[in-house]
């Protein structure tokens, strides 16, 4: 079984986008208790870092596994990347940034585990779009 054919390239980056949606929606709520934490919470650097690795990652996989090809993964993918753009420090009102952010970490898990899903059902058809 190769790496493409298993569900890690899927699982790192279900991983990755759901790193970013807590950090999103958790860390906020954290450093009201632990304040050292609310540094982190409003850190542009950190949202650029999160979407520089889980861009690359969630396409790398879905193209190892052919999941690109799927016309409702492909949508889930630009939908999650457009959100996690969009959620970039550019100047945003902070619940608007946090909107847009878990949006597309959202949409991103989702595309992967569609992905995931697709391939569980039709492990043959997929196998055979990944090798093209």
């Amino acid at each position: 079984m190769s790496v493409s054919s298993s569900g890690v390239p899927d699982a790192v980056a279900v991983g990755i986008s759901g790193l970013c949606l807590a950090h999103c929606l958790a860390l906020p709520l954290l450093a009201a208790v632990v304040p050292v934490l609310g540094a982190l919470s409003h850190a542009g650097w950190v949202h650029i870092l999160f979407f520089c690795a889980a861009t690359p990652v969630s396409a790398l996989a879905l193209r190892a596994t052919g999941g690109w090809r799927h016309p409702g993964v492909r949508a889930l993918f630009l939908l999650g990347v457009t959100g996690l753009a969009a959620g970039l420090p550019w100047g945003w009102p902070e619940w608007i940034e946090v909107a847009l952010t878990s949006l597309g970490s959202a949409a991103l898990v989702a595309a992967h585990l569609l992905n995931l899903r697709r391939r569980a059902v039709h492990p043959a058809v997929v196998a055979m779009a990944a090798e093209n």
